[in-house]
């Protein structure tokens, strides 16, 4: 069983690029099963802090390198990428936080300015982090432009596509994610738009053997004795890890029985999902839409009728902030829909995400109904 194992643990990773190329990676692309998001992407920093500063600081630790390392990323990144940046040595100070646009996406400007003000100043541009997907709104940032500016100036390009890269299977969405296939690495969760349960993440690298010398050391009782690529296989040399679960297994089983085009299907289904409760929101004075949809995160606020049309103080805003909040908390605690919570340009925001195959249109209106009886409940309390 272990060589089994090992099979398809070296045969799914290299699933994005093999087949109908689903996630539009190269051919030579491979990589291996992480814990999640959050070790794919210290995985991935881990590799580039490599190819930029080599051995010394592997051996030495980053006092031997002679200059700051800068990693980009837009203000709305997973916390994940400032904790590797810590463990790692470069500093989450190091982590230069890229302001967005209007629809929470990356400012390439804004990136290029930032990395020639860092070459200035003597710091050495080390990666930039596109999203694919971001964990507040759902956004995409530009990717093919983030690339180029990536091979500009030498980046290591890295897609967070934890949440929303297996949204590429899917027709409507597929344009979005033009460029991300010349990232360096991308990192995905299986167990969000895979619908498997935790724990299953993934890293993909562009150039599996760009990755290797990073993690790669000589110890006998590693050493790999068989010649057939599937057994030879050392995933302990592409990351961290070298004891793990078997998680290529639930991957491959839900692949083999519903196929790609069905998960596919699936993801549509959840988009068209969001994008349906964004226009019953448009449609409704009682709610106000946040965020733009963009995959299936959807961001928005109850508005009592009081705070309908017009102008709103800061005295009136913060009501309404503390007014969602207790809706929100009405809504988790009767059950039967559940909402989590954002911050959208310094408002709290009601927060739903559609990441369950069954989900329909009749849940989303479902979801408002639920949404407008809490709102009742928590107006009563207050008064």
């Amino acid at each position: 069983m272990r060589g089994g194992r090992r099979r398809l643990r070296s045969s799914w990773s290299t699933w994005p690029s093999t087949g109908s190329s689903a996630l539009g990676c190269d051919p030579g692309a491979g990589g291996l099963f992480t814990s999640g998001g959050s070790m794919a992407n210290f995985t991935a920093l881990a590799a580039a802090r490599h190819r930029h500063c080599g051995d010394a600081v592997a051996a030495h630790g980053a006092a031997a390198h002679p200059a700051p390392l800068r990693v980009y990323a837009s203000t709305e990144t997973h916390h994940s990428i400032h904790k590797a940046a810590a463990l790692l040595g470069i500093g989450r100070a190091n982590v230069r936080e890229i302001p967005v646009d209007a629809g929470f996406r990356m400012d390439v400007d804004a990136l290029v300015r930032a990395i020639e003000e860092d070459r200035a100043a003597g710091a050495e541009p080390l990666c930039v982090v596109a999203n694919a997907g971001t964990v507040v709104t759902g956004a995409v940032d530009p990717l093919a432009e983030i690339a180029a500016v990536a091979r500009r100036y030498g980046l290591w390009m890295h897609v967070d596509a934890c949440y929303g890269g297996f949204a590429r299977l899917a027709p409507s969405a597929r344009p979005l994610f033009d460029g991300m296939a010349a990232a360096d690495s991308i990192a995905l969760d299986p167990h969000k738009w895979l619908y498997l349960p935790a724990d299953c993440g993934c890293l993909i690298y562009r150039d599996p053997e760009a990755a290797r010398p990073a993690f790669s050391l000589d110890a006998d009782y590693t050493r790999v004795m068989q010649t057939e690529p599937a057994e030879a296989f050392a995933f302990w040399d592409y990351g961290p890890d070298l004891s793990r679960r078997f998680r290529a297994l639930k991957v491959w089983m839900a692949l083999a029985h519903a196929g790609s085009r069905a998960v596919a299907d699936a993801i549509e289904g959840n988009l068209d999902c969001a994008r349906h409760v964004a226009e019953l929101v448009d449609a409704s004075p009682e709610f106000e839409l946040l965020a733009p949809v963009e995959l299936s995160i959807f961001c928005f606020r109850y508005l009592p009728p009081a705070a309908r049309g017009g102008s709103r103080s800061e005295a009136v805003e913060e009501e309404l902030d503390r007014l969602n909040e207790r809706i929100m908390l009405a809504l988790q605690q009767a059950g039967n829909s559940y909402l989590s919570n954002a911050t959208i340009n310094g408002r709290f925001a009601l927060r739903g995400c559609v990441l369950n195959y069954r989900t329909t249109r009749r849940d989303m209106q479902i979801l408002l109904d639920d949404v407008r009886r809490a709102a009742e409940e928590a107006i009563e309390e207050a008064a």
